[in-house]
C-alpha cells in the first residue's frame, strides 16, 4: 500500500511537472505573441503619425502658398495704384521741373 501511494505521489509530481512545463510554455508563447503584436501596433503607430505629420506639412504648405499669393496680389494691386496716381500726376510734375529749370537759368 505504501508502495502505490509512493507511486501515486510519483505519478502526481511527473503530472504537476508536466502542468508546470505547459503553462511555462504558454506564458513564454503568449508573452512572445504579445510583443509582437505591441512591436506591431508600434510600427503602425509611427507609420500613422509619419502620415499624419506629411499630410499636416502638406496642407500648411498648401496654406503658406496661398496666404502669399493674396500678400503678391495686393502688393501688385499697390504697384498699380501708385503707377496710376504717379500718371495723373505726371503732367503737374512735368511742369513743376520745367519751371525750376527755366527759373534756375534765369530765363522766366
Amino acid at each position: 500500500m505504501a508502495y502505490e501511494a509512493l507511486k501515486r505521489l510519483q505519478d502526481a509530481e511527473a503530472g504537476a511537472d508536466e502542468v508546470v512545463r505547459e503553462a511555462e510554455a504558454r506564458a513564454r508563447s503568449i508573452v512572445q505573441d504579445a510583443r509582437a503584436s505591441a512591436k506591431m501596433i508600434v510600427e503602425n503607430a509611427a507609420a500613422e503619425a509619419a502620415a499624419e505629420a506629411t499630410a499636416s506639412a502638406k496642407a500648411q504648405e498648401a496654406e503658406a502658398r496661398a496666404a502669399a499669393a493674396r500678400i503678391a496680389e495686393r502688393a501688385a494691386a499697390g504697384c498699380r495704384d501708385l503707377e496710376i496716381q504717379a500718371r495723373a500726376r505726371m503732367a503737374e510734375a512735368v511742369d513743376l521741373v520745367v519751371e525750376r529749370i527755366v527759373t534756375a537759368s534765369g530765363n522766366r
